[in-house]
């Protein structure tokens, strides 16, 4: 099951690199970043940001810094707040794709981060609606 979830990282990198502007590859970070909770997901987030850059023909480790960074504030808030809940999910992936869009010099950045959003809180309701809440079904990477 859990592989399914890294297919759709993989499919989310390659749109963002040569189709979309939106940003794909964070919000799918963001859900399994909050569903794994597992220190894995740095070396996950590392590897998604050094492809990206490579599809989009950027400078390799930007977008890997970037990445780093949010997936260390979400581990950095998970002891603080609920982080497996619509309203984190929605204002997370709103203020990091925000910011993402704005770093990176995207046009029209409010509206890219809304969608994202949007996006992100469909993406959290369909696979916490196909697997469960991660204790029940052991999404839950081995360490």
């Amino acid at each position: 099951m859990i592989y399914w979830l890294f297919v759709l990282l993989v499919i989310t990198i390659f749109l963002e690199g040569t189709v979309t502007a939106l940003p794909l590859v964070f919000v799918s970070l963001l859900c399994l970043t909050i569903l794994l909770r597992n220190p894995f997901m740095f070396f996950v987030a590392f590897l998604s940001g050094i492809f990206l850059d490579v599809f989009a023909v950027r400078t390799v480790g930007q977008t890997s810094i970037f990445f780093l960074i949010a997936v260390l504030l979400i581990f950095l808030y998970q002891r603080k707040y609920e982080i497996n809940s619509y309203p984190f999910v929605t204002f997370a992936s709103f203020i990091g794709s925000f910011f993402y869009l704005f770093v990176f010099g995207y046009p029209a950045a409010v509206w890219q981060a809304v969608g994202s959003s949007i996006f992100a809180l469909l993406l959290f309701i369909i696979i916490r609606f196909a697997y469960g809440t991660p204790q029940k079904t052991g999404l839950h990477l081995k360490n």
